[in-house]
């Protein structure tokens, strides 16, 4: 097993070291950014050693090493997709109830004694249809 430094690899280890540097201070998660730093090194390895990722892909029964590493790429970009348009859903129901709430607190501000229920004391139903 030989290293192969190409202009490409450097580049790409590079990209590596800006993108672990930016979440080194931007992460909060420790567990997150562990798996990040290990997930990242050994992305590290498999680009100056792609010896090593041809004889894994192999392994497994996988033609090019190339391919042993986006077969899982894919299904975790497909997965990260998923979950964000399903955050983003979840979000838009969020700030549809809260744009609710406000408009009917406005209402009842406007209609009512000119006290917001978001400012007056909080009562029960029962007490306040009394």
């Amino acid at each position: 097993m030989s290293l192969e430094i190409t202009p490409a690899a450097i580049a790409l280890i590079g990209l590596l070291a800006a993108l672990l540097l930016h979440d080194v201070t931007t992460i909060k998660n420790r567990r997150l950014l562990a798996l990040q730093i290990i997930v990242f090194t050994a992305g590290a390895v498999l680009i100056v050693c792609p010896e090593i990722a041809r004889r894994l892909a192999r392994a497994v029964g996988i033609g090019r090493g190339v391919d042993f590493v986006l077969y899982p790429l894919v299904i975790w970009l497909v997965r990260e997709s998923l979950l964000t348009r399903r955050r983003r859903h979840e979000d838009e129901a969020k700030m549809t109830e809260i744009v609710r709430a406000m408009a009917i607190d406005k209402a009842h501000f406007v209609s009512g004694n000119g006290v917001s229920r978001s400012s007056a004391p909080l009562q029960s139903d029962a007490s306040a249809s009394s």
